[in-house]
């Protein structure tokens, strides 16, 4: 060995021989490649090792649960419909803060005594640093929607465990938590897979837009387009037409920060001075929400937006909306 090599350590060899012993799973994202490589790297797991979790004391879990209660609210009756879904695919519904603590659960009797030795439970933390890789842990470190199938956990004692996992943003664009699926069973959903997540992401969506609607109560709410991944593009606006929250989504699409919004620009000011088909697009998305919100009275949706009528006509006639 010469003197510019280092030997590979012991745990990172153990991700190798992982890896070369499934050849008939798919290539992992890069998530979980990025993920191992922490665990091995900068977290110092060894992967054979067990795992006890950390569970709060009660006088601890109730004063987490009271600074996640606004999620909470939003979220238990999205959890509910979420697990009569997929209940019957043997999947359980998990709820985590920032921190990856389990908020809240809806699981089946049957997978009670298999949750107990899992430790996923209200209290536990699943923070990527301490159970190494996991759908919470990291979702919550990666910001984006996890899938991780039989094997791709780093730690062998969650060899059976399949985690679907997406991050839930608050009304200001910060991670809220994690909602996540989970699946005792191993691999037996992966052929339902993409159907899984997609579920999933409009579940965390729905109550992203709760949690949005609900700090914005009575201003105008406006999506700048699709939802695509984890968030949709929605912005609050007053009756001035000023934006006055946005929500993950819309703050990335309109390179948007906490004082841009606190200065509350003017939306089609904002759009028009943009040059990417996206802005074109979302501004089409801007008028035709106004005008469907104020019943197509163009005179009050001029007013709602802030712009004159000849201006509120000029805009739709260039972007092809009819009356």
């Amino acid at each position: 060995m010469s003197g510019n090599e280092r030997p590979v350590p012991a745990v990172e060899n153990d991700v190798l021989l992982r890896r070369s012993s499934q050849p008939l799973q798919p290539v992992s994202p890069l998530y979980v490649e990025q993920s191992w490589e922490r665990c091995a790297s900068a977290y110092h797991l060894d992967p054979s090792q067990g795992w006890t979790a950390d569970v709060l004391s009660g006088a601890e879990f109730r004063h987490v649960s009271g600074r996640s209660a606004v999620l909470l609210k939003s979220a238990m009756d999205e959890m509910r419909r979420l697990f009569d879904l997929v209940q019957g695919m043997g999947l359980m519904v998990l709820l985590a803060d920032p921190d990856a603590t389990i908020l809240a659960r809806c699981v089946d009797e049957t997978h009670l005594s298999m949750c107990r030795r899992l430790h996923l439970r209200k209290g536990a933390i699943w923070s990527e640093a301490e159970a190494g890789t996991n759908g919470v842990g990291t979702c919550i470190k990666e910001q984006c929607p996890v899938f991780l199938g039989q094997g791709e956990h780093w730690r062998f004692c969650f060899s059976l465990l399949a985690s679907y996992a997406v991050p839930l943003f608050d009304a200001q664009g910060r991670v809220a938590g994690a909602l996540n699926l989970a699946a005792l069973s191993g691999n037996t959903t992966r052929p339902y897979a993409a159907l899984v997540m997609e579920t999933l992401l409009q579940s965390g969506r729905r109550i992203e837009e709760q949690l949005f609607r609900s700090r914005y109560a009575g201003q105008k709410i406006l999506t700048l387009g699709a939802a695509e991944g984890c968030s949709s593009p929605l912005v609050a606006l007053n009756t001035d037409g000023e934006v006055t929250g946005a929500t993950h989504s819309a703050r990335t699409l309109m390179g948007w920060t906490d004082t841009m919004i606190q200065d509350h620009p003017n939306l089609l000011t904002e759009l028009e001075a943009g040059t990417e088909v996206s802005l074109q697009k979302a501004e089409e998305c801007v008028v035709r929400s106004a005008l469907a919100g104020c019943q197509g009275n163009v005179t009050a949706t001029a007013q709602s937006l802030g712009i004159s009528r000849a201006t509120l006509y000029r805009k739709m006639k260039a972007l092809g909306i009819g009356q």
